[in-house]
């Protein structure tokens, strides 16, 4: 991974928001069950895939706009603008990640529902985090990547099929990726 910081000044176009390596298929060896219910809560839970999906999306539109009630308009300035587009492109990775995951729990006999590894407790609107401020939107989105990173790396651990054990490892490389970004945009505001 590069150790040159990552600038908001750049063009958020030219910002990796993919490791390099490239992603294994979505394969199992064999159906499994527990396997399936152990990747049931990175699908749907409130640290998810979709839950981060959804916050990406939503810090898209609105990270660092704030309503300027002198003037009655938003203020939304140009760093915050590149902010916001490496956050969608981002949410792009991150709904790749879901629908990976998805394959994963179907390929071993599951059911990717969107709830928790809990019968009743299904993903919900409220779960995402609805801040607006670029300082907690970036704090925020580093320590979920951080999570994230190492939820996947333990798992491709726990987690004894190879073909599901390099996947897991494949997508948490990405996750250090975003925890990076993140990490350094927070560290130039």
């Amino acid at each position: 991974m590069n150790n040159t910081p990552y600038s908001i000044h750049a063009n958020p176009d030219s910002i990796p928001v993919i490791h390099s390596n490239w992603y294994p298929p979505a394969a199992v060896t064999e159906k499994n069950l527990q396997y399936a219910q152990i990747l049931m809560p990175d699908l749907a839970a409130a640290v998810s895939e979709m839950t981060t999906v959804h916050q990406y999306l939503y810090q898209s539109w609105t990270a660092g706009s704030n309503y300027n009630k002198e003037s009655g308009k938003l203020d939304s300035r140009a760093l915050h603008k590149n902010i916001r587009r490496v956050i969608q492109r981002i949410a792009v990775v991150e709904q790749h990640h879901f629908t990976i995951i998805g394959q994963l729990i179907t390929l071993l006999g599951g059911q990717p529902e969107c709830r928790s590894v809990e019968p009743c407790s299904y993903w919900r609107g409220n779960m995402v985090d609805y801040s607006c401020d670029i300082r907690t939107v970036l704090a925020t989105d580093a320590e979920s990547e951080k999570f994230a990173a190492q939820a996947y790396a333990d798992q491709s651990q726990k987690i004894k099929d190879p073909q599901v054990s390099k996947m897991l490892a494949r997508l948490s490389l990405d996750e250090k990726l975003h925890y990076k970004i993140f990490s350094d945009f927070l560290s130039q505001i």
